[in-house]
């Protein structure tokens, strides 16, 4: 698959995501998109998800026959660093639910605790990669809704957690086979 129209798919699929819920959200005179003399702020949420079904959907290259997978294979020393990888992010996971759960919810603004998590297991699979270790596609997923969540709080969009979540979902869930080819996600311990 084209990795450029495979990223641009995403992008534009994301940003339909987000302008259906920001049509939805902000009352009608917010968001304008004026055809003629008509307010339709709902074309760009059509034309952009069309572009990227489009682009995410375009023929894929054949991989050649002769290709094969590699033999997956466990290293002590790659589970030894994952594990503590693992043991260093759930310690800074506790710390931050043993400070949300000291600290009143009136001095730190809505969202703070969320952004935090998803920084936490992000960094988690971002130092992973820079080891050449495998990253957590649940935990790189959790990460995204987590750090997405919380800014939508602290821009006071309260109630669209749900939404986000789907679209996270959609959007890993198209990506999957090109994740998959990448190689980008499973155990860590496996080279």
């Amino acid at each position: 698959m084209n990795r450029s129209k495979l990223i641009w798919g995403i992008i534009c699929l994301v940003l339909a995501g987000l302008l259906a819920v920001l049509n939805v959200r902000l009352p009608a005179d917010k968001l304008m998109f004026m055809v003629g003399s008509r307010n339709m702020p709902y074309v760009p949420v059509i034309l952009l998800a069309i572009v990227g079904v489009a682009l995410v959907a375009s023929p894929s290259r054949a991989k050649a026959p002769e290709e094969k997978t590699p033999e997956i294979v466990e290293d002590p020393a790659r589970a030894a660093l994952n594990k503590r990888l693992e043991t260093i992010a759930w310690g800074l996971f506790l710390i931050m639910l043993g400070g949300f759960m000291f600290v009143p919810g009136e001095l730190i603004a809505r969202g703070i605790w969320s952004i935090g998590v998803g920084i936490i297991m992000l960094g988690l699979n971002a130092v992973r990669y820079r080891y050449g270790l495998r990253m957590s596609g649940f935990t790189t997923f959790l990460g995204i809704v987590s750090l997405i969540s919380g800014v939508l709080e602290l821009l006071f969009f309260e109630a669209i957690e749900g939404a986000i979540l789907i679209i996270v979902l959609g959007a890993y869930l198209i990506a999957k086979p090109w994740i998959d080819a990448q190689r980008l996600f499973g155990k860590a311990e496996e080279s």
